[in-house]
């Protein structure tokens, strides 16, 4: 399955090159980070590979298989439609009904309070792959290897930290995360 889910992910994103590098950089490094931890590789790798599937639909493509209460608490920040496009397009086109993966794709730009640990891994390979280029993107993937806790909430500051310098606000489920 995870062949056949690379294979439907090249093909959607082959006309942009290094985002299906930066796609198969947070698949390597969340499968690191899950065997670190003794976790799910399988649901892990689901996740890792689809969580950007949507990322260059247009926003008319990504609203169209949202529901209207999400295209509404997330109309500020419309970039959040394509992980929850993507977490749709994973269940549609392989059936995938397991809840934690779905969430996992769902909640990785910017986290949320509770996540289970496949989404804290999604969420903090998102922030560290190797394609990153960030100061603290090596330091954050060790952190993983050793406290997922620890590691979410410094990628969380690092997150809210970038949101306010680009002059947005940082959204509601960041906050409450973080807190």
């Amino acid at each position: 399955m995870i062949e056949d889910i690379k294979i439907k992910v090249s093909e959607k994103l082959k006309d942009h090159p290094k985002r299906l590098r930066h796609v198969f950089g947070v698949y390597e490094t969340a499968v690191k980070i899950a065997e670190a931890h003794h976790l799910d590789v399988l649901k892990v790798s689901m996740a890792a590979l689809y969580h950007d599937y949507a990322k260059y639909d247009t926003i008319e493509q990504q609203v169209s298989h949202l529901e209207i209460k999400i295209i509404k608490e997330f109309m500020e920040t419309p970039v959040i439609y394509h992980a929850f496009a993507g977490a749709i397009a994973l269940e549609h086109d392989f059936g995938i009904k397991d809840q934690d993966v779905l969430n996992a794709i769902r909640y990785h730009v910017w986290g949320r309070k509770n996540m289970s640990d496949t989404e804290k891994v999604i969420f903090i390979a998102d922030c560290c792959e190797p394609n990153r280029e960030f100061e603290d993107a090596k330091k954050i993937f060790q952190m993983a290897l050793v406290n997922l806790d620890q590691t979410v909430e410094y990628c969380m500051k690092i997150g809210i930290d970038h949101v306010i310098y680009q002059k947005f606000q940082p959204s509601r489920d960041q906050l409450e995360a973080y807190e």
